[in-house]
């Protein structure tokens, strides 16, 4: 059991403390988060499964293009009706182990049941930080092309500005000072934009978190309530997550070596360069990589629900003990 402070609190976890505590979860209750990441990935696999058989058809009867065709918006639907439903089934597993770790379990169908009736609020907290993530990285590029375009007129200014490309990529030919400098430059940007993005991604990291557990707090709340955890946390919750990615790489380099192995059994029975090589190696990349989803989603919530834990913790004193029973 975690020490606790003279006030009867429980002491911030350390980052080996969380990541260990995440792993504790992970193997004492693999079978339960293990069936939930299951069905969780049977639904956003569907679309995927259906989208294969469609495709064929598409190709082999081109003159029932027009009718495939009025079923690619019913697929649109499906897809995003399957991806809700993936997010509320991961998020379950990450209530399930605040659940535990607060000395509260749900079952599994109670869990399931409330991040479920979320699920259209889980879909639109990840289409909140695609836009968010797609924002910053328009500005970022946009940002990079002026300051190119800002230093290669600085710096052959005359050449640059005639719109002569020859005489423009003589003059740069012939000083190699400026080639440093705009090397060093953009290697400066790029560590910068890379910075940026990491504490970004540590800021947002629980986004979807304080929906799946806190009734009151409403999907767009839920991304400011991430934010507002981690704050002076981020460099602190991104050293998490980067050891547990490291966990993650053994199995990583499995499905590597099976999709590897995979294919070149594909090759001894159907063309390299026939559509249905291409096909198989699609599918057969896309079941390694749900089937390896299944495995690291819990890993992955059962992290998520001791980073808020402690969050919580240190941000507003829960008067909760991490017991050692999960």
């Amino acid at each position: 059991m975690a020490p606790s402070h003279p006030s009867g609190l429980v002491q911030p976890l350390s980052v080996g403390n969380v990541v260990s505590a995440g792993l504790r979860l992970y193997a004492n209750r693999f079978k339960q988060y293990f069936g939930v990441a299951l069905v969780a990935t049977l639904w956003i696999l569907l679309p995927f499964v259906l989208f294969i058989p469609g495709t064929i058809l598409f190709v082999r009867l081109p003159e029932y293009s027009a009718f495939l065709g009025l079923l690619i918006p019913v697929w649109i639907g499906l897809l995003l009706l399957c991806s809700a439903k993936y997010s509320a089934g991961s998020s379950a597993i990450a209530r399930l182990a605040f659940g535990e770790l607060t000395n509260q379990p749900e079952t599994t169908k109670q869990a399931s049941r409330f991040t479920d009736s979320r699920k259209w609020g889980f879909l639109l907290i990840g289409f909140l930080l695609s836009l968010i993530y797609g924002a910053i990285a328009f500005v970022f590029y946009i940002a990079l092309i002026i300051l190119f375009i800002a230093i290669f007129a600085v710096s052959e200014g005359s050449a640059f500005l005639q719109g002569d490309p020859e005489a423009f990529s003589q003059a740069i030919d012939n000083n190699p000072a400026s080639i440093l400098v705009i090397s060093l430059l953009v290697l400066a940007i790029v560590i910068i934009g890379a910075v940026l993005f990491i504490w970004l991604a540590a800021r947002f990291a629980i986004a979807e978190v304080p929906f799946a557990i806190e009734p009151e707090t409403g999907s767009t709340q839920s991304i400011g309530r991430g934010w507002e955890l981690t704050s002076r946390n981020a460099w602190r919750v991104f050293l998490i997550l980067f050891i547990a990615f490291l966990l993650t790489i053994p199995l990583q380099i499995i499905v590597q070596v099976l999709s590897s192995v995979l294919n070149t059994i594909l090759v001894t029975f159907v063309p390299s360069n026939s559509p249905s090589y291409m096909l198989l190696t699609i599918a057969a990349s896309y079941i390694l990589s749900f089937a390896s989803g299944v495995l690291i989603i819990p890993f992955w919530q059962s992290i998520k629900a001791v980073i808020y834990y402690d969050l919580r913790s240190r941000r507003e004193g829960l008067g909760l003990e991490l017991h050692d029973r999960f």
